[in-house]
């Protein structure tokens, strides 16, 4: 899930995250950082799920440290389970109850410019779920490299996240069902591409390969109005359950704001916002 209003907005920015924000995206951009800066921001995801996310850079240690948090709420639902629905005659019976279900991703990031041109950057996160009773916890990594050719604003990036060891379960010895069995991390690479189009239009390509999902190919193009406001704008063309995102970015005295619109095929649309400060 896509937390960051002005990378949502774009389908990504593996290419040009920068900041804060790239805490989100490729921790390689919180290399350029000069002062330190926040981020944070609010989805309203699909179906009452609601995702937060938040983060802090600051250049030290002969590069940039960030910390990130990420989680996600899906909310209260009802609980179903077996029961006699007649003498001798057992079956599903609903509202038994209700139950909650959390994800939560706490993040260490370190990213660091090598030349003038190339940055690597890498993250560390503790990634857990809980759900109802059960929870399960593990390690995972990000590590990502961008380049700036310097050839009409055209910048590249790739990121490869989420690759660890598999992951056990912690469910509670008392539990009514049996433990999960290792799982692997749902690994993600991606890639961009974007560069100068015309004067004060950026376009650009994202490129998306989830480990349980096709490869999806992202078009987007930002516009920018007097370096205070940005339009934003992608499409995707592999994905026809989200193929469209709007976006609008507002900046001034190192406070931005953002707000994006994703597009779904069968959902209600999904609201993005996000604020920033850097110094």
């Amino acid at each position: 899930i896509q937390t960051d209003a002005h990378g949502a907005a774009l389908g990504g920015l593996a290419a040009q995250a920068s900041g804060a924000n790239a805490l989100f995206w490729n921790p390689a951009g919180i290399a350029g950082s000069e002062g330190m800066g926040v981020s944070a921001g609010m989805t309203q995801w699909l179906v009452e799920t609601t995702v937060m996310n938040a983060g802090v850079v600051m250049p030290m240690m002969g590069g940039t440290v960030g910390l990130s948090v990420v989680s996600v709420d899906y909310g209260t639902m009802m609980v179903t389970g077996w029961d006699e629905v007649a003498e001798g005659v057992v079956g599903l019976v609903p509202n038994q109850g209700e139950f909650s279900a959390t994800d939560m991703s706490l993040q260490a990031s370190y990213g660091k410019s090598l030349s003038d041109k190339f940055s690597l950057g890498g993250t560390a996160k503790m990634v857990s779920q809980s759900i109802d009773d059960v929870s399960i916890s593990g390690v995972a990594f990000d590590i990502g490299t961008q380049f700036n050719t310097g050839y009409r604003g055209i910048s590249m990036g790739a990121v490869v996240s989420n690759f660890g060891p598999d992951v056990d379960s912690q469910a509670p010895e008392d539990a009514s069902y049996e433990e999960f069995p290792g799982m692997s991390l749902p690994m993600t690479f991606s890639f961009g591409v974007v560069g100068e189009a015309i004067p004060g239009l950026n376009a650009g390509l994202n490129v998306l390969k989830q480990a349980d999902m096709a490869q999806e190919f992202i078009f987007n193009g930002e516009y920018s109005v007097a370096d205070i406001a940005s339009l934003r704008f992608s499409y995707n063309i592999s994905n026809p359950q989200e193929p469209m995102s709007f976006g609008v970015g507002l900046g001034m005295a190192g406070v931005t704001a953002n707000v994006a619109i994703t597009t779904t095929q069968y959902f209600d649309n999904v609201m993005r916002f996000g604020i920033g400060y850097a110094l």
